[in-house]
């Protein structure tokens, strides 16, 4: 599969996983947001951005990067994320339907890429760890209304 069609299995896992939360869906027309879905819980709105895990061979972990990209036919960019683009970052890992939940501020904190381990070996967990499946961390959120500090 191309990052596209990655990319597209990502959004539906998670558009599925909102869905079985019991929270609305809407899906922006294009790709020029720097959001990928927003989630509806009972009228308050979270922008989330949806991110494919790949696995780096050399350290068995799954890695995503935390920047936008760009591309043209003949330059790849990438830049940081800016306040206001989305309230989460949402990581999903193909190999076992695991997701990790970013607030906005947790996810642009790493350095260009955010390393995910799924190894029981290692004795000290990464600081990703502690938002491995932590949908509860959206719904609290939202239920702070406008208080929109993670």
């Amino acid at each position: 599969m191309d990052t596209k069609q990655k990319g597209d299995l990502a959004e539906q896992a998670v558009t599925l996983q909102a869905l079985k939360n019991g929270w609305g869906v809407l899906r922006p027309v294009g790709d020029r947001l720097p959001y990928d879905l927003v989630f509806d819980l009972s009228g308050v709105l979270v922008k989330v951005q949806v991110k494919c895990a790949w696995i780096d061979n050399a350290s068995s972990n799954y890695i995503i990067d935390n920047r936008r990209t760009k591309t043209n036919r003949r330059v790849m960019k990438r830049e940081a994320y800016h306040p206001g683009d989305f309230d989460f970052a949402l990581s999903y890992i193909p190999e076992g339907d695991i997701f990790y939940v970013f607030p906005f501020k947790v996810f642009v904190g790493f350095a260009s890429v955010i390393h995910m381990v799924e190894s029981n070996k290692r004795q000290r967990k990464p600081i990703s760890a502690s938002y491995r499946d932590a949908w509860e961390l959206i719904t609290q959120w939202a239920a702070r209304g406008e208080n929109r500090d993670v």
